[in-house]
C-alpha cells in the first residue's frame, strides 16, 4: 500500500486542540461529506466533544444516509474554535465562506494546490495539513489520519470513509482505483462498511424529477472531434423543479460516449454564467483546460465557471479542448 507521510504537526495539532470546524467545499459531493463526517467521528472517538462540521451547500438527497449528516450545519458558528479543518479543498474560495473564527488552520485535502493558492496569505500561514494529489480521494487520507492516530474504526466511520472513496474512483471503475483504493476499501467492510447498502443509496436512490432533468439534459448531447459535451439549463431547473443538487453526476454520461475522449457538462448558474464538468479518459489533462478559464481539479476531473452566453461560452471552451486534443497525438 502506497505510503503517504503523515505530518507530526497536523496529528500533534489535533491531539493538542479541544475544539473542532471542519469545512468542506461548496456543492459537495460524497468525498466532501463523507471525509468531514469520518473525520469528525473519528475526534469525537479520541474524546473531542466540540466538534462541528460545516458546509456552505445542502447535504445533496443522496448523501443524507451517511452517519452524522443530519448534524451538519450551514450556518457559520459565531464562536471561535481551536482548529478549522479543510477537507477536500485546499483554499478559503472554495469553502464558500469569507472567514472562519479559529486560532489555526489544517487542511486535509488531494487536489493540486495552484500556485497563486501556495502564495497566498491563508496558506502561507497555514497550521498543518497533508495535500497529496496522488491520492484517489481525500477520504483515504483521513483515513490514514484516524489509523495514525490510534482511532479504532467503526462502522459510522467505515461507512462515510466507503461513500468517498467510492464516489471519487467512480465506483471503482477510475484509473485512480489503485490498488490502495482498494485495500482501503476492504478495511472498510471489515469495520463494517456495507458495499450494496452504499452503492444502493448512492447510484440507485435517484429522485423521478431528477430523471426528468436528465432526460431534457441527454437530448441536448452532441459529439465532434473526440469531445463530447450536455448542457442543463435554467429553464430546465424550472420546468422539472430541480436544483443544482439534481445532476451532479450528469458529465459521466457524456463521458460514455464511444470514441470521446473529453466529456463537458455546460450548467447553467445565472444569466450568462455557466459552471463547467469536465472529465477525461486518459489522454487529455483536463485540469489544464480548466485552469485556463480560471478553474481546477485533477488530470482527468476538473470544473470551471465560465461566463458568455451558451454559444459563445461553449465556443470559447470547445476550442480550448479541441487544442488540448490535438497536442495529445
Amino acid at each position: 500500500m502506497k505510503t503517504t507521510k503523515i505530518s507530526s504537526k497536523l496529528l500533534n495539532l489535533i491531539k493538542q486542540s479541544s475544539s473542532f470546524l471542519i469545512v468542506g467545499h461548496i456543492n459537495p459531493e460524497g468525498d466532501s461529506i463523507g471525509s468531514s463526517l469520518a473525520l469528525a467521528l473519528g475526534l469525537k472517538k479520541l474524546g473531542k466533544k466540540d466538534i462541528c462540521v460545516l458546509s456552505k451547500d445542502p447535504v445533496p438527497e443522496n448523501l443524507k444516509f451517511l452517519p452524522w449528516a443530519r448534524t451538519i450545519k450551514r450556518r457559520r458558528p459565531a464562536r471561535e474554535f481551536d482548529v478549522v479543518v479543510l477537507v477536500d479543498c485546499n483554499s478559503m474560495e472554495r469553502t464558500g465562506f469569507e472567514t472562519f473564527r479559529a486560532r489555526k488552520t489544517a487542511i486535509i485535502d488531494h487536489h493540486v494546490l495552484p500556485a497563486e493558492t501556495a502564495k497566498s496569505p491563508f496558506y502561507t500561514s497555514l497550521s498543518a495539513g497533508i495535500i497529496d494529489p496522488g491520492a484517489a480521494a481525500a477520504g483515504l487520507l483521513v483515513f490514514k489520519v484516524l489509523k495514525a492516530l490510534k482511532v479504532e474504526l467503526d462502522k459510522t466511520i467505515a461507512t462515510n470513509l466507503y461513500a468517498a472513496i467510492l464516489i471519487d474512483t467512480g465506483g471503482f471503475r477510475y484509473s485512480n482505483s489503485s490498488p490502495e483504493s482498494l485495500k482501503t476499501a476492504c478495511h472498510l467492510v471489515e469495520a463494517g462498511a456495507s458495499p450494496w447498502n452504499i452503492s444502493k443509496e448512492i447510484f440507485e436512490n435517484i429522485p423521478f424529477r431528477g430523471l426528468k432533468l436528465l432526460g431534457l439534459t441527454l437530448a441536448t448531447l452532441e459529439r465532434k472531434d473526440g469531445i463530447a459535451w450536455i448542457t442543463t439549463t435554467e429553464d430546465m431547473f424550472r420546468e422539472t423543479g430541480t436544483t443544482s443538487e439534481d445532476c451532479e453526476e450528469f458529465v459521466d454520461f457524456p463521458r460514455k460516449v464511444k470514441g470521446a475522449e473529453v466529456a463537458i457538462f455546460f450548467r447553467q448558474a445565472g444569466e450568462n454564467v455557466y459552471k463547467l464538468s469536465l472529465r477525461s479518459k486518459g489522454k487529455v489533462n483536463v485540469r489544464k483546460i480548466a485552469k485556463s478559464f480560471g478553474g481546477g481539479g485533477h488530470d482527468a476531473a476538473a470544473g470551471c465557471k465560465v461566463t458568455g452566453s451558451l454559444k459563445e461560452v461553449q465556443n470559447k471552451v470547445l476550442k480550448v479542448a479541441r487544442k488540448a486534443l490535438k497536442e495529445t497525438k
